[in-house]
């Protein structure tokens, strides 16, 4: 027994070691706090002290921050209350509480109307009590549907005495009247004053007559004077510099009294709007164009220039191509707002000016049409002498020919401007229309049934002249037109650019590779307008090709692809998400890259070339996400494993697709360079993608592009996790380039690469830690509970009673509670009922002191006026 208890202490004294030991590799900055936690300030702590300590009771109300509670209260209450108070007698909903609402408006009566009036009337008297002892009239009266305020003019009217002088008698008929002058009207009395009084009456009625027709027209005149406002001359310039120019004061006045007001626009169109509207000016441009090649063309013109708009300060020498007039008659604006002709003389001088003016517009018009006409050659000239670089760019915006460079919106001649905006028309000019520059194409078109008519119609075409008919074939069969029919077009308009684009790089040379990139380049913004239309459908016709390229490629997967399947990525990167985590067309054209780069080999120009084509791409694709390929990095260090001069006995290690012996492990070496200084720094250029053999050229171009590709590459992957290890590699290989025979670009480059490399591989790894595991908690037990006796005595009630003891002492506890917040609540509402009255008074104050100071001023007005007219007097 005295053994077995020994063991047992010992066994205990070892577990209980373990245990002090754990704890004490415990990390003891775990449950500190850290330096910049939030403290107590001492100043605003308030302490409450207790008449008596009781042990085993512990008190929650020791210390507290009372201005913070009350700053919190008061927040509440303003959030609460405050709201409450200001929303009371509000409603948010209209109800009907009209006498007879459930009539309709043939059962209403005058009695109800006259009901709901008298209804109104007294609750408005109910609202407001200074409306009880107001004796005005307070209602709004209208005329027209307006406002007295607003019929006012201030116009200087006549009179009503006037009116009275004109209304008198006049000595004929009071001497024949009166005095017995006329023997008729003596006999008849009655039948002369008769006459008389419809006399007045008729000279009445024409009087009003005559007002309402100056009041309609002048009405008219005030409607049509912004419009009149174009048709009126400016001033010459001898009355310009004879007016006196308005000092500050006058500018202030005028800019508060003509405030410049909103005026109402156009309506937007929507998209099937505009669809609309450029389908109907597409028919009208073929329609005439149909006309002109029936030789109608001449009428037409003829017609226009019998018809064309002329404007009040044109001249009248048909120097413009108008057609000649009578002399000195022009266009001008009646006040009924019709267009008549209009004798106007002009100053010589003024017509001179203008005739300059209008002379240097034809200038400049027919320099930027010269220019215009220059840059297009130019264009056509250098299409052959484009890099492939420049045909990548995804420049979707400046690649699509503009509706105002492709056709003309308007066919009818235009009006010479006036004369205060000729100057601003004439830097705003006009393109020339687009029946100039393509007279030989339709304006509107069908999409071809087949593919061979779609090829037939565009394969003989420019490709300018491509982009145009793609562009109208868009038009006149947009979705928006038709629906679920013109929808099916644009997918069969789709399919047919993917089978042409596929066709044009199949059997590319070197001769026409940088024309069917410029034909890419024209494609490629109507293409992805047409993904934009359905994406769903499109994606899966751009995903049907790219599957088809992929079964192709698997027949032999150690053959480079062509070009045309090359091609395809790049309009992927175009068209679709490239940074999403899954793409259902991105995601397998990365794997089919990878199978490229990973497997097909290298041994031509065109495959080194189309390799570093793909390497391009993947950057493009994985710029924003920052994922890279394993494959794209095993190519580029292959491209530098390649330009490396190596010994017959000489071996490198390097991965498949490259060979580490035998010719084709230098494939891009270089021995020795004759005039490396002459030579300027290029990019690959389209033709290297159709070319087999190599020269000294490419092989430089190739190991230049290679080392940007890298520098950018490890540049974007600089912040994922473990690029050291893939930047080592690169850093053994950098040191066997012979760079004393490379130009100066290169080893700029290369020291460039070489520097971010040692910089990458110099980041050290963050090493994944496993989380700490928590300490298991101890069993807890059911709390045994007794009874503290107190020292007071208190009748024994039974169980109910106690309960009810209780309710009844936390009701008066929470009544007491409930009358504090109620008070403090009370003082809260007439606190802000003061601040309101106190801001009322204030407005008031400022109101009855404007009042003031208008009646003041007013007065003022009004000595003036009885000072001037005693003046007249005398």
């Amino acid at each position: 027994m005295v053994k077995a208890k020994k063991n047992k202490k010992a066994l205990a004294d070892r577990v209980y070691a373990s245990k002090s030991s754990a704890e004490a590799k415990v990390n003891p900055f775990a449950t500190a706090k850290p330096a910049t936690s939030k403290r107590l300030n001492p100043f605003e702590v308030h302490v409450n002290k207790e008449k008596f300590q009781i042990l085993g009771r512990t008190c929650k109300h020791d210390k507290g921050l009372p201005g913070v509670s009350r700053a919190k209260a008061v927040k509440k209450r303003k959030e609460t209350l405050a709201v409450e108070y200001q929303d009371k007698h509000k409603t948010n909903k209209f109800h009907d509480r009209r006498i007879g609402r459930f009539q309709n408006s043939e059962q209403l009566s005058e009695d109800v109307i006259n009901a709901r009036f008298v209804a109104a009337r007294v609750e408005q008297l109910k609202q407001s009590k200074a409306s009880r002892f107001n004796l005005n009239d307070d209602e709004i009266l209208t005329h027209r549907g307006q406002t007295l305020e607003d019929i006012e003019q201030f116009r200087d009217e006549r009179s009503d005495d006037e009116d009275l002088d004109d209304e008198k008698l006049n000595a004929e008929f009071t001497e024949a009247a009166h005095f017995g002058g006329d023997p008729e009207l003596s006999k008849d009395r009655q039948t002369a004053i008769e006459d008389m009084i419809a006399e007045q009456k008729r000279r009445k009625i024409e009087i009003a007559k005559e007002k309402d027709e100056i009041h309609d027209l002048t009405e008219k005149l005030d409607s049509n004077y912004k419009e009149l406002l174009g048709i009126v001359d400016k001033l010459s310039k001898k009355e310009m510099l004879e007016k006196p120019k308005p000092d500050d004061y006058d500018k202030a006045l005028k800019e508060m009294i003509f405030e410049p007001r909103g005026v109402v626009t156009d309506k937007l169109l929507s998209e099937e709007d505009l669809a609309k509207k450029e389908k109907e000016r597409l028919e009208e441009l073929e329609k005439e164009r149909l006309r002109r090649m029936r030789g109608e063309g001449d009428e037409v013109e003829v017609k226009s220039k019998a018809t064309n708009h002329r404007s009040a300060d044109a001249l009248d020498d048909g120097y413009f191509g108008y057609a000649v007039e009578e002399e000195g008659d022009t266009l001008a604006y009646t006040l009924d707002g019709e267009l008549g002709t209009k004798s106007i003389e002009y100053d010589s001088k003024e017509l001179e000016e203008e005739s300059v003016e209008v002379d240097d517009n034809e200038d400049e018009e027919n320099v930027e049409s010269g220019e215009e006409e220059d840059e297009g050659e130019e264009d056509e000239s250098d299409d052959n002498n484009s890099s492939a670089e420049d045909e990548d760019e995804d420049n979707l915006s400046d690649l699509k020919v503009s509706d105002s460079e492709s056709e003309v919106e308007d066919r009818e001649n235009i009006a010479l401007p006036q004369k205060e905006d000729r100057e601003t028309t004439a830097d705003s000019k006009k393109p020339k229309p687009d029946l100039e520059k393509y007279p030989d194409l339709p304006y509107t078109m069908d999409i071809p049934s087949n593919y061979d008519e779609f090829h037939k119609l565009i394969s003989k075409r420019k490709p300018i002249e491509q982009g145009v008919i793609i562009d109208r074939l868009i038009k006149c069969n947009h979705p928006k037109l038709d629906g679920i029919n013109n929808k099916e077009k644009m997918i069969k308009l789709f399919a047919y650019l993917l089978q042409y684009v596929n066709e044009s790089f199949t059997d590319a040379s070197q001769d026409d590779i940088a024309t069917q990139f410029q034909i890419l380049n024209i494609l490629n913004p109507h293409m992805f307008d047409l993904v934009q239309m359905n994406p769903e459908k499109m994606s899966q016709t751009l995903l049907d090709v790219i599957t088809e390229k992929y079964a192709d490629y698997r027949k032999n997967v150690k053959l480079f692809p062509p070009l045309e399947t090359l091609i395809f990525f790049k309009l992927v990167s175009n068209y679709c998400s490239t940074s999403d985590f899954r793409h259902a067309v991105v995601t397998p054209c990365y794997i089919f890259i990878q199978h490229i780069l990973s497997k097909a080999r290298v041994r031509t120009r065109q495959e080194i070339a189309g390799g570093l084509f793909l390497v391009t791409v993947a950057f493009e694709f994985s710029r924003l996400s920052k994922r890279f390929l394993p494959a794209v990095n095993n190519f580029l260090l292959g491209i530098v494993y390649l330009s490396i001069p190596k010994r017959a006995v000489e071996t490198i290690k390097i991965v498949p697709p490259f060979q580490s012996t035998g010719p084709m492990s230098k494939l891009l070496a270089i021995a020795e360079i004759d005039d490396k200084e002459a030579m300027k720094e290029e990019l690959l250029k389209s033709e290297d993608l159709v070319l087999t053999t190599f020269s000294l050229d490419f092989k430089i171009r190739a190991l230049n592009m290679a080392l940007k590709l890298i520098k950018d590459i490890f540049s974007n992957l600089e912040e994922n996790i473990g690029p050291n290890y893939f930047a080592l590699p690169f850093l053994e290989l950098f040191d066997r380039l012979p760079l004393d025979i490379y130009p100066e670009f290169l080893r700029e480059n290369f020291n460039a690469a070489k520097a971010l490399l040692e910089r990458v591989t110099k980041l050290k790894l963050t090493k994944i830690m496993p989380p700490e595991k928590k300490p298991k908690a101890l069993r807890l037990l059911e709390p045994r509970i007794e009874v503290v006796y107190d020292d007071k005595r208190r009748p024994r009630l039974t169980k109910e009673k106690e309960e009810r003891a209780k309710l009844v002492h936390k009701i008066r506890r929470e009544t007491k509670g409930a009358i504090r917040e109620i008070r403090r609540d009370t003082e809260f509402l007439q606190k802000m009922r003061l601040d309101q009255q106190i801001k009322s008074d204030m407005e008031r104050k400022e109101k009855v002191k404007r009042i003031y100071q208008e009646a003041s001023i007013q007065q003022g007005e009004l000595n003036e006026l009885d000072r001037i007219k005693k003046k007249k007097k005398f």
